[in-house]
């Protein structure tokens, strides 16, 4: 699936990523090989012999195929185009290489998961999916997403830290393989640079149209060679430019260094006189512009005016301007790589803490089944957005980091009431809980992911739908809590990230131990079962 250009939509529909430099390619996975294909079909797997180690997530998960971008990171850890064109050189890359510029498989998207397809599931609920395999050891990673954030913060931010762009992709959106879909925009700003016009070269059977240009910037030693430029060259501009390249012919290239012979093949050479302007996404290491396209010829400037992206003497200008030494630079780039990794941190523990407050499936799903009653049954309309409005003030609510049973359990019943306006009769709920249990002190959010578990990954998935019991009960100096279903079961030693996150937090809790237990089997349901200290003096409520 291929993204639209575009400006940055708006609204609650969308997520956003950021733009990856790297090669677009589908991995994929069995237990014991992986294949890699890229773009056009070709089998890449030996150029990135690493990336065998990804058989791993197919041991713990089953075959999988995977869409991401295989990318090579520089000293800054942002993806680097020119990093991984060495690797992309070499089909048998030697262990020098592999350790100089390693690779990894950046995911953005999962096609076949577990025995079945998931293209027909929406993008939101795919990348839930994304974040439930265990990547360890793999070579992959799952970047980070961006719900409920206007669209050009994310775009800021990605400029600020150096990255082409973002992509903004519908979280209704369904996958739909090798076609370019407005259910995903990219954004990748792009940036004007003057130029000097060093030679051209004509198309095939028609020696005096223009096919591409050689273009270049003045630096101390003469033409410095930026690129070739096909990108732009219509009709009208290839016109503009034919009356202006009579009588500059020249046998040598004007550039300090012949181009590539690829670039220079047939080219027809100039006198450096002509100045035009293009303009491209980002800059490479080496100070070359990449994607430039042509936008026309600038008539009355002259060459001298041009200016490069380089220094006059021919060396890179430092981030802040000339006279800085190397050494200030590399402090510079320490300093902008700590400063990158702690924001990437933050990032992350920002998305694990919304993902641990409030799953965006479900509040997708609550919201539309609201506004399906808004029209037929009014009154059900309003008693639904009323307990949604408690669920989300409650899940939200700033500075919590413990509560009571009551409260949970209470917070559990309006989850349950929303998703059984949803699933209607194939949702049944059971709930036992002795009395004297409501002050039970429990960790913030400890029972509702257990209750949405449940749903989720019992119910949900069955044509025939099915219960989900709750129960406490006071034994010793304990309250046993236990909820379960019989729906589909999930693996113990596989927890999802939610339940692996209410063990974290039981585990780490003040006061005497608090413990988890998960019990399932093949289509006999789950029970997820806490062990909680009656004592409600071991945590300052």
């Amino acid at each position: 699936m291929l993204a639209s250009e575009g400006a940055v939509p708006v609204g609650s529909a969308w997520a956003f990523e950021f733009t990856w430099d790297g090669l677009r390619a589908l991995a994929y996975l069995t237990p014991d090989r992986v294949r890699l294909v890229n773009a056009t079909e070709r089998l890449i797997t030996h150029t990135y012999p690493e990336l065998a180690a990804m058989a791993g997530i197919a041991e713990r998960h089953g075959p999988l195929l995977l869409d991401g971008k295989i990318v090579a990171l520089d000293q800054l850890r942002r993806p680097s185009s020119a990093l991984l064109r060495q690797r992309s050189s070499n089909p048998a890359p030697s262990e020098t290489l592999r350790a100089s510029v390693p690779v990894q498989f950046y995911l953005a998207d999962v096609l076949y998961l577990d025995g079945r397809p998931t293209v027909d599931l929406p993008y939101h609920r795919r990348r839930e999916l994304l974040g439930e395999l265990d990547l360890t050891g793999s070579g992959a990673v799952l970047p980070p997403y961006f719900l409920d954030t206007d669209g050009q913060t994310v775009l800021h931010a990605a400029q600020r830290h150096g990255l082409p762009g973002v992509v903004a992709k519908r979280l209704d959106s369904t996958y739909q393989g090798g076609r370019r879909s407005k259910a995903w925009v990219e954004t990748v700003p792009r940036h004007t640079q003057r130029v000097v016009v060093g030679g051209w070269q004509p198309r095939p059977g028609e020696p005096e149209t223009v096919e591409a240009l050689l273009v270049g910037v003045p630096v101390a030693a003469g033409l410095r060679y930026l690129g070739r430029i096909t990108v732009g060259l219509d009709a009208r501009a290839t016109r503009a430019l034919a009356p202006r390249l009579t009588g500059l012919a020249r046998a040598d290239p004007p550039f300090t260094e012949p181009p590539p012979e690829a670039d220079a093949r047939g080219a027809r050479w100039l006198m450096p006189s002509l100045v035009g302007e293009i303009s491209y996404r980002r800059q490479e290491d080496d100070g070359l512009p990449r994607h430039a396209g042509w936008l026309g010829l600038v008539t009355d400037a002259h060459p001298a005016s041009v200016r490069g992206p380089l220094a006059p003497d021919g060396e890179p200008v430092p981030p802040d301007g000339p006279g800085r030494s190397v050494e200030s630079v590399d402090q510079a780039a320490s300093s902008e790589l700590a400063s990158l990794d702690e924001a990437v941190r933050l990032a992350q523990a920002e998305v694990r803490a919304l993902r641990a407050q409030i799953s965006p499936h479900f509040v997708y799903n609550a919201l539309t089944t609201i506004a399906s009653y808004v029209r037929t049954d009014p009154p059900r309309a309003r008693e639904l957005l009323l307990a949604f409005a408690e669920y989300t003030r409650y899940s939200f609510r700033s500075g919590a980091e413990h509560t009571t049973l009551g409260a949970e359990l209470a917070n559990a019943d309006r989850y349950l009431g929303l998703e059984g306006a949803r699933f209607g009769e194939r949702l049944q709920v059971k709930r036992d809980v002795d009395d004297g249990l409501d002050d039970v002190p429990v960790p913030f959010l400890a029972v509702q992911p257990l209750v949405e578990n449940a749903v989720r990954h019992g119910i949900e998935g069955t044509p025939r739908g099915g219960t989900v019991t709750i129960s406490a009960r006071r034994q010793g100096e304990l309250c046993v809590l236990t909820v379960s279903d019989d729906g589909l079961g999930v693996d113990p030693a596989r927890l999802t990230p939610a339940l692996t996150d209410v063990r974290d937090r039981l585990r780490s809790a003040p006061g005497p131990a608090a413990a988890m237990e998960v019990a399932a089997g093949p289509d006999s349901g789950t029970t997820v079962t806490l062990r909680l200290p009656l004592d409600p003096g071991r945590l300052d409520r």
